[in-house]
């Protein structure tokens, strides 16, 4: 095997990794609704297991921070490159923030909607 080979091999093997994420997104979800089920008010519970939520917390904020910091870059260098090719920048911030891939399809504002709902 050739390491071109090898290389575009290992390459093709990640090729889904918003799907992976979704995936443990949905079960961090479900886990999260049950464990909110099984707890009743004023209950103890062990400072271990106390800790090992804030942690899960502070790991999916620092990611969730990150993905959006990602997205807002490539929406302002896909703004500044529309404006430099002679579009206007206020126009394409309009129709970019207008309810783009997947604004509004989010697995938690579907939670949220649904918890309003009741």
């Amino acid at each position: 095997m050739k390491t071109k080979d090898f290389i575009r091999e290992d390459h093709e093997e990640y090729n889904d990794e918003a799907g992976m994420v979704r995936s443990n997104l949905h079960t961090i979800i479900r886990s999260a609704e049950e464990l909110e089920q099984l707890i009743h008010d004023n209950e103890n519970m062990a400072e271990w297991a106390q800790e090992k939520l804030a942690v899960v917390k502070s790991m999916l904020v620092t990611v969730k921070d990150y993905i959006a910091s990602e997205h807002e870059r490539d929406l302002a260098k896909t703004v500044a490159e529309t404006a430099s090719s002679g579009a206007t920048g206020a126009g394409a911030v309009a129709t970019s923030m207008g309810g783009g891939a997947g604004f509004g399809k989010s697995i938690f504002m579907k939670r949220n909607l649904t918890k309003a709902k009741k």
